[in-house]
């Protein structure tokens, strides 16, 4: 339906409302840059190219559409003159296709379905353009569209430049057009700067195709969140709620059970299992692919991260970068950064942080650990208290911990350090050197008990604990 059609996409402009140095249509909707929207949607109804208007900041624009559509041509507007200057920067990338699909960089809820109206409403007037509407509560600040009483379209009138007769018109332009291709660039070589503005419109082609006998036609968008776009910060947010609410919906008609799920956040790039269960305040970001079965717990905040099946994160951990084997616990408060590869039913238990640390089947630190730089092996046993002393203040070092061994509580291994199968290190133990298999580790000083020593100073001992109990 589209292989001859040509998407222009219009991402040129700073967005000023904005406030920020990044241009507006790299910021981010669910995860996603404003601009990838409608570089998707031109992919899913496979048109012949895609082409993007740059303008401000084109690298970084370029750089970011580049990572999902490595094939799209970009056109550079030197000066943002308008939405018709924008498309005749777009002239020799579209050469050779019949048609055009104009569409904005800021508009990311626009679907397919909608898109092929367009196609349906030229094909059955035989016109040349089609230009999508909607009508607004309030369209102040909107170009009218102006119609017959069949439909086609006479003009657009920007609000700066109606009169009070033509505002009183309701229908206004999305800004979306699919239009023929000679027709633009015909009618663009004749459309001046004569307007409020001193821009030019791209809105004057459909008066232009109007008086050459060939009007083009109004297609009405009913739902207005497809055609709304984003010019300030509060805008992105009002858009971020009506995607977020539509994804979380699709995801649970697919299978998976929110608490919450105004409170529940799932970037587009997150796949999730059939009976994953996601309670309240759950962040799942980035490329994070979660399996079935899986229960994510209240606060949880994962990035990139790999989840499998049958496996259960309790409150207020944090993920990033890490993978997480099947029917592992983890949690709560836990923190498994970058690296992390936990084997199946694996523990980590609460205040227990992991960086580039694998852990083997059966494996558990559950209190207060930290493991970095770091490889252990099946049904391995690790202590409360126990830390890697992994750098020395110039290079990372490993610690190895073998199948079955068992490293108790309130333990320092200063890497590089091996600890074999089935040893024991015991409690309170610094390890500066290899353990043998089967070995018993132990370093602590020799305890040392001084009789009497509290019957001697009795006096402040039992002043202190006498205040304590009248609560002084």
């Amino acid at each position: 339906m589209f292989k001859n059609t040509a998407a222009v996409i219009l991402a040129a402009g700073k967005g000023t409302r904005m406030r920020s140095e990044r241009p507006k249509v790299l910021h981010e909707v669910l995860g996603q840059p404003l601009v990838h929207f409608p570089v998707q949607l031109a992919a899913e109804l496979d048109v012949g190219v895609t082409v993007i208007v740059v303008g401000h900041a084109k690298e970084a624009v370029e750089q970011s559409v580049r990572r999902i559509a490595p094939n799209a041509r970009f056109a550079h507007q030197v000066q943002q003159r308008g939405t018709g200057d924008a498309v005749n920067a777009a002239r020799e990338a579209t050469e050779g296709f019949d048609r055009l699909l104009i569409l904005s960089g800021d508009v990311p809820g626009l679907s397919a379905l909608t898109v092929e109206r367009l196609h349906q409403a030229c094909s059955d007037r035989n016109a040349p353009l089609a230009v999508l509407t909607f009508t607004p509560d309030d369209p102040t600040g909107y170009g009218r569209v102006l119609t017959d009483s069949s439909g086609a379209a006479l003009r657009i009138v920007e609000h700066k430049d109606a009169s009070p007769e033509e505002r009183a018109v309701r229908v206004v332009n999305s800004g979306v057009y699919l239009v023929n291709r000679a027709l633009v660039y015909d009618a663009l070589s004749r459309v001046g700067t004569d307007n409020s503005q001193g821009e030019v419109y791209l809105t004057d082609i459909v008066a232009l195709a109007h008086e050459a006998g060939t009007p083009g036609v109004a297609v009405n968008c009913e739902d207005h969140f497809e055609v709304a776009g984003v010019n300030d910060r509060s805008q992105l947010a009002q858009i971020t709620a009506r995607l977020q609410h539509d994804h979380n919906h699709a995801l649970m008609t697919s299978g998976v059970t929110m608490h919450d799920p105004s409170r529940t956040w799932v970037e587009l790039g997150v796949q999730l299992g059939q009976d994953v269960t996601l309670h309240t305040g759950v962040a799942l970001r980035g490329n994070t692919t979660v399996g079935a079965g899986v229960t994510i717990s209240a606060g949880v905040d994962a990035t990139d991260a790999r989840i499998e099946a049958g496996a259960t994160i309790l409150p207020y951990c944090v993920l990033n970068q890490a993978h997480v084997g099947p029917n592992a616990k983890v949690g709560p408060f836990a923190h498994l950064r970058p690296g992390t590869v936990l084997g199946p039913e694996t523990k980590i238990g609460n205040f227990v942080e992991t960086k580039k640390t694998t852990l083997g089947k059966g494996s558990k630190a559950s209190h207060l650990t930290y493991l970095g730089d770091c490889e252990v092996g099946e049904a391995a046993n690790i202590g409360a208290g126990t830390i890697t002393c992994n750098y020395d203040g110039v290079g990372k070092h490993k610690t190895v911990i073998s199948d079955r061994a068992f490293i108790g509580s309130n333990t320092e291994l200063v890497a590089p350090v091996v600890v074999g199968e089935e040893s024991v290190v015991g409690a309170g133990t610094t390890v500066t050197r290899d353990v043998p298999a089967g070995a018993l580790a132990v370093s602590r000083a020799d305890q040392k008990n001084i009789e009497n020593w509290a019957y001697k100073h009795g006096p402040v001992v039992r002043k202190t604990r006498t205040q304590k109990t009248q609560g002084e």
